[in-house]
């Protein structure tokens, strides 16, 4: 992912629209689906095992919403919050994303190979925010076509 940094970003693992071009960075942005995560609470706990199991409740706590983006050839997951609204949007609309922000993550994982050898394994990548959604356009409508013209009786003469 390349993102044109208008300013000098080392603001912790966060950048925003006010250093990033996210215009430039995500292109034409489709919408594919929104998937809600919903709250969960802890329920009793086990007499026997004092295990203690979660339960989803009713009430969404977020959204993870898949878009597809041109500039980046992929699909991305954006965490968006519970009040967002997408009454509306139907597969591959194009849409806008407001108040967008990105978290930069990374990690490491020490992995034993055997004979005392260790191996290190590292992960990082992005997490996308966003705080709305918009629609800009419908983007699977398909240009009308002129009308073919008829094929001509091309029969040989006699």
């Amino acid at each position: 992912m390349s993102l044109k940094l208008s300013k000098v970003f080392e603001k912790e693992n966060k950048l925003t629209e006010e250093i990033g071009d996210f215009d430039k960075a995500l292109g034409k942005v489709l919408f594919l689906h929104a998937e809600p995560v919903m709250v969960f609470e802890d329920g009793e706990p086990n007499e026997e095992t004092g295990e203690i199991k979660r339960y989803p409740t009713d009430k969404v706590d977020y959204y993870e919403v898949n878009v597809y983006s041109d500039a980046q050839d992929k699909q991305i997951v954006v965490k968006m919050p519970a009040e967002a609204d997408f009454s509306g949007l139907e597969y591959e609309d194009e849409i806008k994303l407001t108040n967008r922000s990105i978290n930069f993550w990374s990690d490491k994982e020490l992995v034993s190979t055997g004979n005392g050898q260790f191996r290190t394994n590292y992960f990082s990548g992005e997490k996308w925010n966003a705080e709305g959604i918009e629609k800009v356009g419908k983007s699977n409508s398909k240009p009308e076509q002129s009308p073919k013209p008829e094929a001509k009786n091309n029969e040989p003469k006699k």
